[in-house]
């Protein structure tokens, strides 16, 4: 063989393998750093706080995933959704309701089936039963969000008529809806942990919580039925590592890891974290699954709402197929 088809051989070869070599660098550097999911959070709240410690302990780095838990309202969030932007919310009663109405969202998933919310107000009210025959401005995040169904379910457990008694407005966030109560402009605000911690210790009254009054899908993952067709894989991945976070959570021998992160993350001192720790605790779910009579019961309300007749199956509100693949995965 000449001497130049010998060169002109190891040329070739040296660049074949300097392709590949940064083919591989940048494929593990991809890996390594994490697929980008961004993850729609209707509010910094113990609501979610599943999904602070498994972005915390690396439930989801583990599944290859780099998340992006966003503060993002309800409708912003699916919005965002379903143009690709956000890929995922935890705002499941906000994503059911619009599936409800059409838009191609479903829930995936359940990681909370008890409301942990809470109705206080001022001084001067000591039981719901006091808001009746009076306009009562309710402060919730969101009109068309779980807040504003708990404020409802409570009110009307105890005689008082909210769309009478009740004027609920969205001001977008649990901690504008407790400035709200502190500066007047409300009577009655829905707050979630730990902000009715702070409410209680300005003063305003605790009437009540909605664990007692709801069982109902409270937080979870959604995707949109683009998202679920086109990347399985991902959903499923997001999923596994949801569940991964929740015993996270619950997990005794990381108590004290997650008291840290609440008393860090949310301003407050370790025997407010560990009480908010123990009431998010009675309300995180174990698989995922709820039952479908839960489901319809906020379908229920919803149309009630909208005064609509419209037959919603549930089928068009959650889609628990990737979950269950996952979850058989799991036991094997």
């Amino acid at each position: 063989m000449r001497k130049a088809d010998r060169t002109k051989k190891k040329n070739i070869f040296l660049r074949v393998a300097l392709v590949l070599f940064f083919a591989v660098f940048f494929l593990w550097n991809e890996t390594a750093s994490g697929e980008k999911v961004r993850v729609a959070m209707p509010a910094k709240s113990l609501t979610f706080l599943n999904f602070y410690v498994g972005e915390s302990l690396g439930a989801y780095k583990s599944e290859g995933l780099e998340v992006s838990l966003e503060q993002i309202t309800p409708r912003v969030g699916i919005s965002g959704m379903l143009s690709g932007e956000i890929d995922y919310t935890t705002g499941i009663g906000s994503a059911m309701r619009a599936a409800a109405t059409g838009v191609p969202i479903r829930a995936s998933m359940f990681t909370m089936d008890r409301v942990l919310l809470f109705m206080l107000a001022k001084p001067e009210f000591k039981a719901i039963k006091d808001l009746k025959g009076r306009t009562n401005i309710v402060a919730v995040t969101d009109t068309a969000a779980t807040p504003a169904f708990a404020a409802i379910a409570m009110a009307r457990a105890h005689g008082v008529d909210p769309a009478k008694d009740f004027v609920i407005v969205s001001v977008g966030t649990v901690p504008t809806a407790l400035a709200a109560l502190q500066s007047g402009s409300a009577d009655v605000a829905i707050l979630s942990l730990p902000f009715n911690f702070k409410a209680e210790e300005l003063g305003f009254r605790n009437l009540g919580s909605a664990v007692d009054y709801m069982q109902t899908p409270f937080a979870g993952i959604a995707a949109t039925d683009s998202k679920i067709k086109s990347n399985p894989n991902q959903v499923k991945r997001m999923l596994r590592a949801t569940l991964k976070s929740l015993q996270q959570t619950k997990d005794p021998a990381n108590r004290e890891r997650v008291i840290n992160l609440i008393t860090k993350d949310f301003n407050m001192d370790s025997k407010t974290a560990a009480r908010s720790l123990d009431e998010t605790m009675r309300a995180l779910s174990d698989t995922g699954i709820m039952p479908d009579d839960a489901v319809k019961s906020e379908v229920e309300e919803l149309q009630k709402r909208l005064k609509s007749k419209t037959h919603v199956p549930v089928s068009r509100i959650v889609d628990y197929t990737l979950l269950k693949e996952v979850l058989v995965e799991i036991k094997r």
